[in-house]
């Protein structure tokens, strides 16, 4: 399997509810550290995004302990890298503030590798990693595509703030791929409705995705079928919780891989949990490169 993974590295300063500064990489890290504890031998996992000349050596860093990954589409820009940073208001809400960002991946570096793909896993981290019009050709026959709309539902005041908000072409968002995710407050923000189940069923009637996953932090997510079906995932509790930063990433991107090397739902969704509460109990993505042990002393494979 072939794996194109698509986002903007980032650089995150989180402030933690109990009042701990952590800086770590953040962003497609997550999305990347997880999948290159998935992949077995003869995967192809292919992250690509643009990175600042800041950035440089945390790229180098990430790349020296993922030889799973293949970083060659990655470039360096003479720009300031990505920045955020995250204020956590309890375990599983928080408020941030984009400090700085870089703008979208050009069509023509994707258009290069996306016909060998078979999962395309795109995170919408800073609301244009990629335009609609490059989002909108990234689905092909035979190859999954798995969106977080993330901040497509934010909007980003003048200080970097970021809010929940509508966006104008939220259906079109909806329509760029087979599995979609966002989390309860996005999901409120981008489509409109008066319940949920009026929301869902606007998804369902606008997009007809194969799945839709709205990730609850620690009541967990559920993962609908269709508007009348869905499969709720209890959250697994980590043991020693630390920062929820990235575990929605880390939920996505398993289910993804899951999904697509044809897992039932039901059971891709409990291993995405588990390597979400693995997540939970770090700093950050400080740790995330024992994913993959964790995994296996778990027996989740």
């Amino acid at each position: 399997m072939t794996i194109l993974v698509l986002g903007h590295l980032v650089l995150d300063e989180i402030h933690s509810h109990e009042g701990a500064v952590y800086h770590t990489p953040g962003g497609i890290t997550f999305p990347v550290s997880t999948f290159a504890s998935l992949v077995d031998e003869g995967d192809r996992l292919l992250p690509l995004f643009p990175y600042g000349h800041d950035a440089a050596s945390v790229l180098h860093e990430i790349e020296a302990g993922h030889p799973e990954a293949d970083f060659s589409h990655c470039w360096e820009v003479p720009h300031d890298n990505t920045r955020v940073r995250l204020f956590h208001e309890s375990p599983s809400q928080y408020n941030t503030q984009l400090v700085r960002s870089l703008g979208s991946i050009p069509s023509g570096s994707i258009d290069a590798v996306l016909p060998d793909c078979d999962l395309v896993y795109l995170n919408m981290m800073t609301g244009h990693d990629v335009t609609l019009d490059t989002a909108a050709r990234l689905r092909g026959e035979g190859r999954l595509v798995y969106v977080d709309l993330h901040m497509i539902a934010y909007r980003v005041h003048d200080d970097g703030r970021r809010e929940p908000a509508p966006a104008a072409c939220w259906r079109d968002w909806l329509r760029v791929g087979d599995v979609l995710q966002c989390n309860e407050r996005e999901f409120a923000a981008l489509v409109p409705g008066e319940s949920q189940q009026e929301r869902i069923r606007a998804v369902f009637d606008t997009a007809a995705p194969r799945f839709f996953v709205l990730t609850k932090g620690e009541q967990g997510a559920d993962v609908f079928l269709s508007p009348d079906e869905q499969w709720h995932v209890p959250a697994v509790t980590s043991t020693h919780p630390i920062d929820p930063t990235g575990c929605g990433d880390t939920f996505g991107s398993t289910l993804a891989f899951e999904l697509a090397r044809g897992t039932d739902v039901g059971t891709a969704a409990a291993r995405a949990a588990q390597a979400a509460s693995f997540v939970a109990g770090i700093p950050g993505s400080d740790g995330l490169r024992g994913l993959r042990a964790w995994l296996a002393k778990e027996g989740v494979s």
